[in-house]
């Protein structure tokens, strides 16, 4: 047993084995701060600059106003008729005037065939948009 003994060799004493799972850790936690400040970063600035306007009707209504032509009579007199009320909102006076606006421009609507605008009416209603339109 002796010479078994004797036959076996000594164990090595332990070695270090280098250990860099440490700064793989320390490195991964870098790439994913960086990737959320980048994450962060596209959302404030790049998105949104990209996103639509907030809808305002009564700025889009005066818009349309702005717009018209008074060359084609019916489309003028129903562009009129149908966004200025948008404008005019519960004023009763201003209600009152512009249904009898209507009263005089009906002569242009529900018609094939329709005369060409009045230099009087189109002055009223340009008058009449002119008020709400600054």
């Amino acid at each position: 047993m002796k010479d078994e003994l004797a036959q076996l060799k000594d164990i090595k004493p332990p070695v270090e084995v280098p250990d860099s799972s440490y700064w793989l850790f320390l490195a991964l936690i870098i790439t994913i701060f960086l990737l959320l400040l980048a994450l962060v970063y596209w959302f404030k600035y790049k998105r949104g600059s990209k996103r639509r306007k907030r809808f305002d009707p009564v700025l889009e209504v005066k818009e349309k106003l702005k717009k018209i032509d008074f060359t084609d009579s019916k489309m003028a007199v129903y562009t009129f008729d149908e966004y200025l009320p948008v404008l005019i909102g519960d004023d009763q006076e201003m209600l009152q005037e512009f249904e009898n606006l209507q009263k005089d421009l009906e002569k242009y609507k529900y018609k094939k065939d329709v005369p060409k605008l009045s230099e009087q009416d189109r002055l009223n209603m340009k008058k009449f948009i002119g008020r709400f339109i600054k």
